[in-house]
């Protein structure tokens, strides 16, 4: 049997089989992949890792309020990626005006935009990246979360939803583990690290992605 190599939904997009990525093992019961994603993931982490050689993983999904996303907003991903920077800027700012040095941290992030059957409402699965040495943990992200990165992602997808603080539905669902403490730099005998690579790479399925005009399905931060 001749298995598609171009995806048919995106003919940009290569389609692939194998139960492992560069070394990686990879869910078999998720094939197709896509490989283009695939590649963004594998470069996010390693980036992340060569920066911040103690990284925080946090693995979430959004759900886009029933009533929708304002129309006056950007892109909900942009503005919430844009809104979780600010809120890690200003605790950098915060730290080094009262003690006179704070870590760095850069926030990298994975997404993908999602629709089903199952799940018939748009929907983002993201995994994010961040300095260990800053945040040390999350909960499992919903209201009673109380950890500081915690508050940051349920604030910048509160105001990315145009709701209130501590809204009725639940916006926000944290993965199993919600979090993962990597140690870089990348390095795929890792077994750290080859189960934070098999975990994430659900954002890159084919299956369930949610092809929209004009706005990609995946992304990854730039740098």
């Amino acid at each position: 049997m001749n298995l598609p190599i171009r995806n048919p939904m995106n003919h940009n997009q290569t389609l692939y089989y194998d139960s492992s990525y560069r070394g990686l093992p990879l869910w078999p019961q998720h094939v197709p992949y896509i490989q283009e994603p695939l590649d963004g993931l594998h470069d996010t982490m390693t980036r992340a890792l060569d920066e911040h050689p103690r990284t925080l993983a946090v693995r979430f999904d959004l759900r886009v309020p029933v009533a929708g996303i304002p129309l006056h907003l950007e892109p909900p991903m942009e503005h919430f990626i844009r809104a979780v920077n600010r809120k890690v800027k200003a605790k950098y700012d915060r730290e080094r005006l009262l003690k006179g040095y704070a870590h760095p941290c850069t926030v990298r992030y994975a997404r993908k935009a999602e629709q089903s059957i199952q799940s018939p409402y748009e929907h983002y699965h993201i995994v994010i990246f961040v300095n260990n040495d800053v945040f040390r943990q999350v909960g499992n992200l919903g209201p009673g979360d109380n950890s500081e990165l915690g508050k940051i992602i349920r604030d910048a997808w509160y105001s990315t939803g145009g709701v209130n603080a501590g809204p009725t539905e639940y916006l926000i669902h944290g993965s199993t583990p919600s979090y993962r403490r990597l140690k870089g730099p990348f390095n795929s005998s890792s077994q750290e690290i080859r189960e934070a690579f098999r975990h994430y790479s659900y954002l890159c399925k084919e299956s369930t992605t949610l092809y929209q005009r004009g706005r990609p399905s995946f992304t990854t931060s730039r740098k």
